[in-house]
């Protein structure tokens, strides 16, 4: 019989579903966990989605950028290189003066060449001679300014070139006033000082320093940044390059009062700032010239804000505050790429249902909590290992073992496809709104449900003591809980699942809250109130009962029927075992079977084991954490299983 295919526009919400399926499922161990939204998202945004590279790997790709530059460089040949072009210049105003002496035997030109040979070595002190000298080489001159503006605009406290360029009209003795304002605020500031009233009027006194809507603290971390890199410059250099860089800052600063005035403004940053000064760590080398020297640090303190700024934003919302453009600019459009994926991550979970924002605090829904269920159950079952649960598909519809209950449910994928024709009719017809001819969509189909002959009621109990997770096993435990459920709601519909948790005491819990059910930081393993708690939920359910308890440990607590009060005991009091098996007989007189998973079992439990399946003739299962969900689903198949068989057998 030939194939047959069908064609239909292409949807993108089938994309976006299955985006956000893959999401859930990259959560599903951190969900599982903890079940908290908001802490599964900060982990995925760490660790990255599949292809998609978390903020962990950004961040070393930001450390492999700097330390390119900082394999490159050493900033201790900026000095070198100062003095080999300082040394040009005079030697070009030498060679001029030497041959204005020889063509006009003017002595002043011999005076001033003798002048220039006796310069000091120091850098800083050529240039405040040479800031004196009456240059006769013109070009000698301008190379000599170039350089004194080049270092006073790109080398240190670019911080006064910000706010020189604020005041285009300032001479030295304003700017130096002006700094000195800054400073003593920023001073008052670091002493805790309500400064902003001040910072108004100086805002006013100094036009253009500052936006209008812009206060203090914000203002005042803008101009900071450029004088930080300038204290990790001179960190990262040795000592004789450090001051002689020090005494150069001076001899460029324009005025003795400036020099001061800058001194004090870097202190005061210095001081609010808390900078470390171990320096950048250069360990190139080519020489960090002046050339270079601007573009390096400004890429270096980029890169130092961006790397502070990608460890902050620990959630999608936070990635919002990102600059997109400095991020591609330092790392390239495949990081800016990857952080726009990883800022819609919330949204596609939302957009798809899977979880509810719910006074600002991202819940589960049911919908998730189910898929979350599916998931670790495929997990547990691979698709080529579905024959283990009995999921032996064929094309003939038969009905052994089964009737029709009257009921209905939409169809999932999988369900045995018994259509429901009245009920798919009509919810076509409610989503079309009537009409002709009536088109069928996936969402409308509904199958029949059958009344199982057997039927199962089922309590899981789960240790939640603190031993779980000291042991690694209460990531398992609760995953098989989640994969039983998706079981139990996929397979066997008409089958009754319940909860009970425990440590010192048990407490019963709905699907909706088991993913954020946590251990408890108390000791005791109260096995005896487990037990009393499923008894009584199972007392009135239907069919075959059970009881499928998971521990990794023998029982150390017990309530005390007069008191109320715990009692704990380790190792295990005579009396708080002999209250347990109690338990464990009353559920055999009431027909409960209870099966047992144990996990990392001492001498002390396998002997409580084997006592209890001497009196309630269940079964134990020993497993490692890893074993423990297939084992369980496993052994309720095949139960279940043997038990459909046993019932149509007669």
């Amino acid at each position: 019989m030939a194939k047959r295919y069908r064609y239909h526009d292409y949807d993108p919400a089938l994309d976006s579903a299955a985006e956000a399926d893959a999401i859930l499922d990259a959560m599903a161990d951190s969900l599982s966990y903890h079940g908290n939204v908001s802490e599964a998202l900060r982990e995925l945004v760490a660790q990255g989605l599949g292809e998609t590279p978390g903020l962990a790997a950004l961040l070393e790709q930001l450390r492999q950028r700097r330390d390119e530059l900082l394999a490159r460089y050493d900033p201790n040949g900026l000095v070198a290189q100062l003095n080999k072009e300082l040394d040009a210049i005079i030697n070009q105003e030498r060679t001029t003066r030497s041959d204005a002496f020889a063509s006009t035997g003017d002595e002043q030109h011999l005076l001033s060449s003798l002048e220039l040979d006796a310069l000091p070595a120091g850098l800083g002190e050529r240039i405040r001679e040479l800031n004196n000298y009456q240059f006769l080489d013109e070009r000698a001159k301008e190379r000599f300014e170039d350089l004194v503006d080049s270092l006073r605009s790109s080398m240190l406290r670019e911080q006064v070139n910000q706010l020189r360029n604020a005041l285009t009209t300032a001479d030295p003795e304003a700017m130096a006033q002006m700094m000195n304002d800054l400073a003593g605020l920023i001073e008052r500031f670091n002493n805790g000082d309500d400064v902003e009233a001040d910072f108004a009027d100086f805002k006013q006194q100094y036009p253009g320093i500052a936006a209008d809507d812009e206060n203090f603290e914000d203002f005042m971390a803008r101009i900071a940044e450029s004088a930080r890199l300038t204290q990790s410059l001179l960190s990262s250099m040795d000592a004789a390059t450090r001051a002689e860089l020090m005494d150069l800052m001076d001899a460029i600063s324009e005025s003795p009062q400036l020099g001061e005035a800058m001194s004090r403004l870097g202190s005061a940053l210095a001081s609010s700032n808390n900078w470390a000064t171990t320096g950048y760590g250069f360990h190139g080398e080519a020489p960090l010239g002046l050339g270079e020297l601007e573009d390096v640090m400004a890429t270096l303190g980029q890169l130092d804000e961006l790397e502070g700024a990608l460890k902050q934003a620990s959630s999608p919302e936070r990635l919002s505050e990102l600059d997109s453009a400095q991020l591609e600019e330092l790392l390239g459009s495949d990081a800016a790429e990857a952080v726009n994926r990883l800022k819609q991550l919330a949204d596609q979970l939302n957009s798809a249902g899977l979880i509810d924002r719910e006074g600002g605090k991202l819940a589960l829904t049911s919908s998730a909590i189910n898929k979350l269920g599916d998931i670790v159950l495929h997990r547990l079952f691979p698709a080529g290992q579905a024959r283990l649960l009995g999921n032996h598909e064929s094309r003939q519809i038969g009905n052994l073992g089964t009737d029709l209950s009257g009921e209905t449910k939409p169809y999932e994928f999988g369900d045995p496809f018994r259509l429901a024709v009245r009920e798919t009719l009509t919810n076509a017809l409610s989503r079309q709104g009537g009409g002709t001819p009536l088109k069928l969509a996936p969402d409308d189909f509904a199958i029949e449900l059958t009344e199982e002959r057997t039927r199962a009621a089922t309590m899981l109990a789960l240790d939640l003591s603190l031993s779980m997770p000291l042991n690694d096993t209460f990531l398992p435990a609760k995953q098989v809980a989640l994969a039983l459920s998706s079981l139990i709601r996929s397979r066997y519909p008409r089958d009754y699942l319940g909860y009970v948790v425990f440590s010192e005491v048990a407490r019963e819990v709905d699907l909706a809250n088991l993913p954020s059910a946590q251990w408890d930081y108390v000791y005791g393993t109260n096995i005896e109130h487990a037990l009393l708690l499923c008894r009584s939920r199972l007392r009135h359910q239907p069919g075959y009962r059970q009881i499928l308890l998971v521990t990794d440990g023998e029982p150390t607590a017990h309530v005390d029927p007069d008191s109320h009060e715990v009692f704990f005991s380790y190792p295990p009091s005579r009396e708080t075992i002999q209250r347990t098996l109690a338990e464990v007989l009353r559920c055999t007189r009431e027909r409960i079977t209870i099966n047992l998973f144990i996990l990392n079992p001492d001498n002390g439990l396998r002997g409580f084991v084997n006592d209890v399946i001497a009196i309630n003739h269940g079964e134990a299962f020993y497993s490692s954490g890893n074993t423990l969900g297939s084992t369980l689903v496993q052994e309720y198949v095949e139960d279940r299983m043997k038990r459909a068989n046993r019932r149509s057998a007669s």
